[in-house]
C-alpha cells in the first residue's frame, strides 16, 4: 500500500469515491532527461480535454487523480510510487489554474526536476 497517497485525502480528487476506477489521462505525458542532473516532464493536454467546459475539466482531473491514487496503491516498487506521487503533486498545483482558466491548455507544460532545474514556479509564470 502507498502510504503517501493517504495524504491526498484533502484533494478535490479524493472527495467522491463513486467515480469510475479507470479514467483516461487528460494529457499526454512524456519524460525526457536532457542532462544527467535534469529530468523534464512534458504535459500536453488532449484535444478532448481542451474542448471541455471548465466544470468538465475539473471532473476529468478529479477522476484521473483518483485513478492514479488507486493505481499507486497497487505498486510495490518505490520508483513507480514516486512517479505517481510526482504527477499527483503537479496535478494539485495545476488544479486552481485550470479552475480559473489561467493555464493555456494549448501549450505543452514542461516541469523540470533535479539539481539542474532552472525554471520558474507555476505561480510565478501565471502570476
Amino acid at each position: 500500500m502507498v502510504k503517501a497517497c493517504s495524504g491526498y485525502n484533502r484533494w478535490p480528487f479524493y472527495e467522491d469515491m463513486s467515480l469510475p476506477m479507470e479514467k483516461a489521462a487528460p494529457f499526454i505525458l512524456s519524460v525526457e532527461n536532457p542532462k544527467p542532473d535534469l529530468q523534464e516532464m512534458h504535459f500536453t493536454f488532449t484535444q478532448e480535454f481542451r474542448d471541455m467546459t471548465v466544470e468538465q475539466r475539473l471532473e476529468s482531473l478529479h477522476a484521473y487523480g483518483k485513478t492514479l491514487i488507486d493505481q499507486g496503491r497497487q505498486f510495490t516498487d518505490a520508483n513507480s510510487q514516486k512517479g505517481i506521487m510526482t504527477v499527483l503533486e503537479i496535478l494539485e498545483q495545476l488544479f486552481p489554474h485550470i479552475q480559473s482558466g489561467s493555464l493555456p491548455l494549448n501549450e505543452t507544460l514542461v516541469v523540470e526536476m533535479g539539481d539542474g532545474a532552472e525554471g520558474s514556479s507555476l505561480n510565478e509564470l501565471l502570476g
